[in-house]
């Protein structure tokens, strides 16, 4: 039993000890007052949670798990969003299992990754409703023994159990990464690892005791469990959920469900507010009032500058400010969050030269000169005890300001490793002179000691001598085609030569303009030989957090050729070369 002094920690202590703390601490301090609703329609709330209401039932689903399983299970959630999967999360804690997220059951792909996530992760146990768990199960793909657990038969147990004792330091939990660039990895996480994340989350979103959140993401992201989910218990306020279906068959319930319950604290990726703001008139309710929305924040893709201007603008009518815009940047490796913002300043938007940028130098751009420039978005600084350094990915020397490199973390936030997986441990984890870092094998700068995230290494190839990232020359693409949809797949020597670009159109584009349009971008970057399809809408591949997969866009498109709608390459006179750095 908890000693009552014990129960009266406050966030400095929870955060230094487990999630399992958490919960008691917000029993104490929120008892029987809602803290998780759940819009089951996405627009009205067809079931609440409270942390008392949530600690019985994850009392009795415990000990079914706990006379089911061995002691330090691993138990995948095969949870669609709902009050359920977070039952079953802490029902695991609570059980001395360790929960394993990463599979989104509805997603497309969900029973691939399933399988693989079951073989990878070396799981005992799937927890889960039962219909969903009979639509797998039924499948018959699983060859390792695994024992199908039914949340609703764990919650019929007649008994309640006190949560096993746990430390800081123990495993809470395998978050599976959405393999937007590669095979899904288990991630691990403690409970010191969450909980520093958590608060380092409080901290820099300024929580009061009036805000009020609103989600969509998926649970089964370490965007919805860990920056939603947790965060939400560990504030004690209302926190309305959705599920991602919801969103995306109707973007205009997210925006009808902030003003409705009046959140204060709700966003996504880029794409989240570029559909938005694409709504028709007919579905901008004239009541929608924003004035309390003070965080959007923005992360997990790149910020594109016209998409919030084209949000802003829709909706200033309507209360929003363009202060509320809040840049973030992290990854599951770090639980979550690595750098943000400031609350009600915006996202900072600076010009770099862009050639310069090739050549892995960022230098402001001049006012008034004639170099060609492109505009990034800051991602903002740390908090709480966390530490980013640009290094050299192959000499490991720590680069100055304005030196693009491999974005390396130091914090208590920092994962134990990757399940199963000692040569991506090996890769990802270093340790020098006692201090032990991640490297993201994401790539940025430091400007004026704010991060700038330039790409991904998957996204990095080189051309004449040069160094381009991906997602930036799809950005520049998109602003020239009137905020289309754009992905590159990079050249992969020898399978594909030369850069791939992908555009989703509404329609069937003139095929002149369109070129036009696409040559007259890449000249800027210098790259005169590429392959380009306009495609159809419908076929762009995602994670199931969102992120788009370029490479397997490209596979279905060549596959289902009623996607394309027009092709083409170049060709020049001038020799080039083109090749992925690896």
């Amino acid at each position: 039993m908890y000693e009552e002094e014990q129960a009266l920690v406050g966030v400095q202590a929870w955060k230094e000890r487990s999630l399992i703390d958490l919960l008691h601490f917000r029993r104490l301090t929120k008892g029987d007052n809602p803290i998780f609703l759940f819009l089951g329609d996405g627009e009205s709330v067809t079931s609440s949670l409270s942390a008392e209401a949530l600690h019985r039932q994850a009392s009795r689903a415990a000990a079914h798990l706990a006379r089911t399983l061995p002691a330090g299970s691993r138990v995948i959630l095969l949870f669609e969003n709902g009050l359920e999967y977070i039952i079953g999360f802490f029902a695991c804690l609570y059980a001395g299992h360790v929960p394993v997220s990463g599979v989104y059951p509805s997603a497309i792909g969900a029973r691939e990754r399933f399988i693989y996530i079951l073989e990878d992760s070396q799981a005992q146990a799937v927890l889960g409703k039962k219909e969903t768990l009979h639509l797998f199960h039924a499948d018959g793909d699983t060859t390792r023994p695994v024992k199908w657990i039914p949340l609703e038969s764990a919650l019929k147990s007649s008994r309640e159990i006190e949560p096993v004792a746990s430390t800081s330091e123990q495993l809470a939990l395998v978050q599976y990464t959405s393999g937007s660039t590669e095979e899904p990895k288990g991630v691990c996480l403690s409970h010191r690892n969450i909980c520093h994340n958590i608060h380092a989350q409080l901290i820099s979103f300024q929580y009061q005791d009036d805000d009020t959140g609103l989600s969509w993401l998926p649970f089964t992201h370490d965007m919805g469990l860990v920056g939603a989910v947790l965060p939400a218990l560990a504030a004690g306020n209302p926190f309305y959920f959705m599920a991602p279906d919801k969103f995306i068959e109707k973007p205009s319930r997210w925006l009808e469900a902030i003003h409705r319950y009046g959140a204060t604290i709700s966003g996504g990726p880029d794409f989240a507010y570029r559909y938005a703001s694409r709504l028709s008139p007919g579905d901008i309710a004239p009541g929608w009032d924003f004035s309390r929305w003070k965080i959007a924040f923005n992360g997990s893709e790149s910020i594109n500058p016209e998409t919030l201007d084209a949000f802003f603008n829709t909706f200033k009518s309507h209360g929003f400010k363009k202060e509320a815009f809040y840049s973030c940047y992290g990854l599951a490796e770090n639980a979550l969050l690595v750098t943000s913002g400031v609350k009600g300043a915006g996202v900072k938007l600076w010009t770099f030269d862009r050639l310069a940028l090739t050549q892995g130098k960022a230098l402001p751009a001049t006012a008034g000169s004639s170099q060609d420039t492109t505009t990034l978005a800051s991602c903002g600084t740390t908090h709480e005890d966390q530490h980013v350094h640009i290094v050299d990915p192959d000499t490991h020397a720590f680069l100055p300001e304005g030196c693009i490199g491999e974005i390396w973390i130091d914090s208590p936030s920092v994962s134990i490793g990757y399940l199963n997986n000692p040569l991506h441990n090996a890769r990802s984890f270093i340790t020098i002179e006692n201090r032990r870092y991640l490297r993201t094998q994401d790539f940025g700068f430091l400007y004026k000691q704010e991060l700038f995230h330039v790409g991904r290494l998957s996204e990095k190839f080189s051309y004449d001598g040069n160094v381009y990232y991906t997602n930036d020359i799809a950005l520049s693409l998109s602003q020239s085609l009137a905020g289309a949809l754009c992905m590159v797949v990079p050249p992969s020597l020898p399978e594909r030569a030369l850069p791939v670009l992908i555009i989703e159109c509404e329609n069937t584009p003139d095929a002149s303009a369109l070129r036009a349009a696409i040559v007259e971008t890449m000249k800027r970057y210098r790259i005169q030989l590429f392959e380009y399809f306009a495609i159809r809408k419908g076929f762009v591949i995602r994670t199931p957090s969102g992120k788009q997969r370029a490479d397997l866009t490209l596979a279905n498109i060549l596959t289902e050729k009623t996607a394309i709608l027009l092709s083409g390459d170049t060709h020049s006179p001038v020799a080039t070369s083109a090749s992925l750095i690896i």
